[in-house]
Parts: structure tokens; C-alpha cells; sequence
């Protein structure tokens, strides 16, 4: 029973975190509303973008979609939602490359808050 009961949040989680990845994908398909170019490098710049969007939503997930990129979003309401802001970053010539996704009316604050840590 211990085993099945293991087995079944082991699945839930798994699913859990492919719907965050999925989800996400569909933000990629839309018109970035920002992007820009850091000095700091990849894993500093998310740092301090997500200490700059975490006082605007409380909630900001951060994780890597692949080995070369760092990405940082804003979960909407409910496991299964959308993301309504993505930022996607990587490392570039000269520092952190990155570029933003959402909608133009939720993500203009995170883009502005992204911009200070240029």
C-alpha cells in the first residue's frame, strides 16, 4: 500500500512540473513584450530578476528548460494554468541575453523590473 501510495505522488509531482515545462511552451509561441542584454551572467542575472518580480506576484518559479538556459515565470492561478509572464535567458558575448513573453498589459511591470538588473 506504502509503495502505490509513493508510486501515485511520484506521478502526480512528475506531471506536475511537465505541465509547468508545457505550459510555458505556450508563451514561447507569442510576441516577446521585452528583451534585452546584462552584464551579469546567466545564473546571477535570474537571481536578481526574481528578486525584483517576487514583490510584484509573491509567487515566481524559476528553473532550467535546457542545459544553456535559465527561465524564470509567474505561474498563474492554479496548478494548470498558464504562465502570464516568462522570461527566458542565456548567455551571450557579452553577458545574459534574455527576452520576455506575456501579455503586454500583465508584463509591463516585470519588463521594467528586468531592466534594472541590466
Amino acid at each position: 500500500m506504502r509503495k502505490t501510495i509513493a508510486i501515485l505522488f511520484a506521478a502526480i509531482g512528475a506531471s506536475a512540473l511537465s505541465a509547468c515545462v508545457s505550459t510555458d511552451d505556450n508563451l514561447l509561441r507569442t510576441v516577446p513584450v521585452g528583451s534585452g542584454t546584462s552584464q551579469a551572467k546567466p545564473y546571477d542575472f535570474i537571481r536578481c530578476v526574481k528578486s525584483k518580480w517576487t514583490p510584484i506576484a509573491g509567487r515566481v518559479r524559476e528553473y532550467s528548460p535546457s542545459a544553456d538556459t535559465q527561465a524564470v515565470s509567474i505561474p498563474g492561478a492554479g496548478y494548470t494554468s498558464q504562465s502570464v509572464v516568462l522570461l527566458i535567458a542565456q548567455a551571450s558575448a557579452n553577458g545574459t541575453g534574455y527576452t520576455i513573453y506575456g501579455d503586454v498589459a500583465v508584463a509591463s511591470r516585470y519588463v521594467a523590473a528586468a531592466h534594472t538588473c541590466d
